[in-house]
């Protein structure tokens, strides 16, 4: 049977107490019909008999292995963990059930399957290098780009720096954790390492504490007038964060503004930008959607080049798009993949983030609505 690799796993509430069992049993399974974990075609399994408390007689069209979980999906996601203890005839079985699980959490969202043809995905993005929040093995594409930026704001200030993050400073560290712009306007006024804005600003004062003495007569023994550090914060085609590096300047003859500060964090999306088109392939080949819900989608890879690309990536970006309608473009993560009977790679991601064009979630939210009610 092809299988399901899962990249994420639910919080569970276990129970194997064999009456808890016997009570789920009368309760949520007897003539109900539950499905194969672990396969991508629906099979079903159903209750017929109970014969003890945390045993059972089940009717299953094909032939189950020696052990077998069994789902179904009530307001929350359910799973039965069996061992086959007798084949029966007309494809019967006794089974065991060793522990059933209940997720902790509700779904959100409900699944659509998608009719043959109604979606597709085009213009799959992903990365052709990893890059990763541990800085150990940056590309050297991306340190070109950070040394173009620092050759390009020379100027800007009287000292210019544009690098990785260094996790062996502890100034850049405390940039790089929180994602927040440090800016000290003028070195020896206090209230210059209190940010006007704590959303956007390191609140340098409460952070140094004590030190802030010291700190202050080391900017001037050094001439320091003015310094600012704005991290750049690499955004993926999986839609997860990375602080990657940062851009320093340090005055020593005028204060550094906050219009500076403004500047500079355009100039970091501008950076992203590049880094990310540089480490991109797109692959311009339609692929269906099989199934999907506002916060996810099961997608059919047939193509084998996309198949080798794919199945390594954590996640990728691309358009959906629904028949007649516009592409909607979306940034994912990989949840699981595996292999149907048919050996195409189906793949489960989870959405993470959307394009900035104008009403795509809220397109993509219709659509959805739309497919259920049979209009696409």
């Amino acid at each position: 049977m092809a299988g399901i690799k899962e990249r994420t796993q639910r919080k569970y509430q276990v129970i194997s107490d064999p009456d808890k069992i016997e009570h789920m049993l009368k309760t949520y399974m007897l003539n109900r019909k539950f499905f194969i974990k672990g396969e991508f075609e629906m099979i079903p399994v159903a209750f017929e008999k109970i014969i003890d408390k945390d045993r059972a007689i089940v009717y299953c069209a094909i032939d189950l292995d020696e052990s077998v979980t069994l789902y179904r999906v009530f307001k929350k996601y359910m799973d039965a963990v069996c061992i086959i203890e007798d084949r029966l005839p007309e494809n019967r079985y006794k089974i065991h059930i060793s522990q059933l699980r209940i997720a902790e959490s509700e779904r959100k969202n409900d699944r659509v399957i998608a009719p043959a043809g109604s979606v597709v995905v085009n213009n799959i993005r992903a990365a052709r290098n990893v890059i990763k929040a541990s800085l150990f093995n940056v590309p050297t594409s991306v340190k070109v780009h950070l040394s173009e930026y620092e050759k390009r704001l020379q100027g800007m200030a009287d000292e210019v720096k544009v690098s990785v993050f260094d996790k062996s400073d502890d100034k850049l560290e405390l940039v790089r954790k929180s994602g927040k712009i440090l800016w000290v306007e003028n070195s020896q006024d206090l209230m210059s390492y209190m940010p006007p804005d704590l959303e956007a600003f390191i609140d340098y004062r409460e952070y140094l504490n004590t030190e802030i003495g010291a700190v202050m007569e080391g900017y001037r023994h050094r001439k320091i007038i003015s310094e600012m550090i704005v991290p750049v914060i690499y955004v993926g085609h999986d839609g997860l964060s990375i602080p990657l590096g940062y851009i320093q300047l340090v005055s020593k003859s005028e204060p550094i503004g906050m219009d500076k500060a403004m500047e500079l964090k355009a100039l970091t999306f501008e950076m992203v930008d590049r880094i990310r088109d540089s480490n991109t392939m797109m692959i311009n080949k339609r692929q269906e959607i099989t199934n999907l819900s506002k916060g996810g989608l099961q997608i059919r890879i047939v193509d084998e080049e996309l198949k080798t690309f794919l199945i390594h990536q954590k996640g990728f970006s691309f358009d959906v798009i629904f028949k007649l309608q516009q592409p909607i473009t979306v940034f994912t993560e990989i949840i699981y993949t595996g292999f149907n009977q048919e050996t195409d790679l189906m793949i489960g991601v989870r959405i993470v983030g959307w394009s900035s064009r104008k009403g795509e979630v809220e397109r993509y939210t219709e659509a959805i609505s739309s497919l259920a009610k049979g209009k696409i």
